[in-house]
């Protein structure tokens, strides 16, 4: 199973949404099985997907290694227990939830063994079972995204063209760095590029700090508008504008993440 991470230091930046229609486009068109897990506590991804939360989340996973059962009235659950199909055959999903920050809280009082392997452990009966994992993280260091940080075999930054979402690529590369962690940034997509002079004064800054460049993904009022018609049906891009810009430049986006 390769598992693949979507990541920024800063929020706002389109992790959620890249991620999401990247597990869609690589169930439906390249018949790949995947795994979408929510790191993030909005849970947006898993409201994308209709998740039922009654089935267990991520936390209930992650509560596991911890002393705080009774404390946040989580039972903890088994992998096998808390993955639920979604309503595209290919894909099944962990979900994410509000309390993963409480979660974080709890592991870090947990003195007794290791905090960074739990999630690795824990999927470790599964991952055969699937080809691709994708994790959607929020903007944070915390011990869940260090926990899937650890497993993961491609780090994806997503930016804006903007110095803020700029910063938020080096803080998470600098963090990577200090973790001592195995894994490196693969390459960086600059999302919502329009052909202005910013947007290439940008681009040009990530050669010279010599990160490789994912295609870039296209921004406008036309793209803002199927992105948010994608969001409120819960429907992919592919199914909503198959041949909009953000459905051409995502696709070349997989072409160079697979190949």
């Amino acid at each position: 199973m390769r598992t693949i991470g979507f990541l920024n230091w800063k929020g706002g930046v389109g992790k959620t949404s890249i991620a999401i229609n990247t597990a869609y486009a690589l169930a439906e068109s390249w018949g790949v099985r995947v795994l979408f897990i929510d790191m993030d506590k909005q849970g947006n991804a898993s409201y994308w997907f209709d998740c039922d939360e009654s089935r267990g989340t991520i936390s209930n996973l992650l509560v596991s290694c911890t002393n705080a059962e009774e404390v946040y009235d989580l039972a903890p659950m088994t992998v096998e227990e808390i993955i639920q199909p979604t309503r595209y055959r290919s894909i099944d999903l962990i979900a994410g939830d509000p309390q993963l920050l409480e979660i974080n809280l709890a592991i870090l009082k947990n003195a007794h063994g290791r905090q960074d392997n739990i999630l690795s452990e824990a999927l470790a009966p599964i991952r055969d079972r699937y080809d691709v994992c994708i994790i959607d993280n929020p903007p944070d260091s915390n011990i869940p995204v260090l926990n899937g940080l650890r497993l993961m075999d491609d780090v994806v930054a997503v930016t804006l063209p903007n110095r803020f979402s700029l910063n938020g690529v080096e803080h998470l590369e600098q963090e990577i760095k200090n973790l001592g962690l195995a894994v490196a940034i693969r390459g960086v997509i600059v999302n919502q590029f329009t052909s202005t002079d910013g947007c290439y004064a940008i681009v040009d800054e990530l050669r010279e700090k010599k990160y490789r460049l994912f295609p870039h993904i296209r921004g406008g009022k036309a793209t803002q508008k199927w992105l948010d018609q994608a969001i409120n049906e819960q429907k992919s891009i592919y199914e909503i504008s198959p041949r909009s810009g953000f459905a051409r430049d995502l696709m070349k986006f997989i072409e160079a993440l697979v190949a």
